[in-house]
């Protein structure tokens, strides 16, 4: 499951949410398909490989301009947005698991952040829905004004670690997707990936690059309790 980790003390950990703590991954993915098809168009069979890394705003432009959809920008993200209101608010499912990593890295005193390409008012909706939203010590978006940056870029996680107080040897990044996965590893994080269904074609190239690969919950939380006995 891990490669060698350099046995750093362990002050934070900052996790992704989607397909990393919520099992909404699947949703997110077919979300531009069931849009498209709710106003009677039929998606290009390649349009989740086109849109998988983009933000909803680049989502509903792609949409608009590429098949040519009779409504204003903010008609058609409004029209997604409440798609995805009702998915964090009343049906998002938390991975199996994912709770007692979370509740164990607490109890062992380490700080918590969430970043995240997902909204913060979303974010904190689907965490509160799960009983997830109070282990968190701060909760980013890559929406939110002082990020204003995709995952392509490593600003979200390096707000977190100010936002936690921790050195960067210090902290584990713990990601799904491999566009994420490749900007923390570039920024000099301690990268822990975890299976996602969308992702699994991906595998390959994510475990070559993350410090370790967790199938599931049980696998990280294995990992972390390593991590802190090892750094006693």
């Amino acid at each position: 499951m891990a490669k060698q980790h350099k046995g750093y003390a362990l002050e934070c950990v900052i996790f992704d949410l989607d397909g990393t703590l919520l099992d909404t991954m699947t949703q997110w993915n077919s979300l531009g398909i069931e849009y498209l098809k709710s106003r009677g168009v039929v998606p290009d069979a390649s349009l989740l490989d086109k849109v998988g890394t983009m933000s909803l705003r680049e989502s509903a432009i792609y949409f608009k301009e590429e098949y040519g959809l009779d409504l204003s920008l903010d008609e058609i993200l409004s029209e997604m947005r409440g798609i995805l209101t009702t998915l964090y608010r009343e049906t998002a499912r938390v991975k199996p698991g994912a709770i007692e990593t979370l509740a164990f890295l607490k109890s062992r005193g380490v700080k918590l952040g969430l970043a995240t390409a997902t909204s913060s008012e979303l974010a904190r909706a689907g965490l509160a829905r799960v009983g997830a939203l109070q282990f968190f010590d701060c909760v980013l978006s890559c929406r939110d004004p002082e990020i204003n940056a995709s995952k392509g870029h490593s600003k979200i996680f390096d707000v977190a670690l100010a936002r936690l107080g921790a050195a960067r040897a210090n902290a584990v990044v713990v990601e799904d997707a491999l566009y994420a996965i490749q900007t923390a590893k570039q920024a000099g994080y301690c990268v822990v990936a975890i299976e996602d269904e969308s992702e699994r074609t991906r595998r390959t190239q994510i475990q070559s690059l993350a410090d370790a690969y967790a199938r599931d919950h049980s696998e990280l939380l294995s990992y972390f309790k390593r991590r802190l006995s090892v750094a006693r």
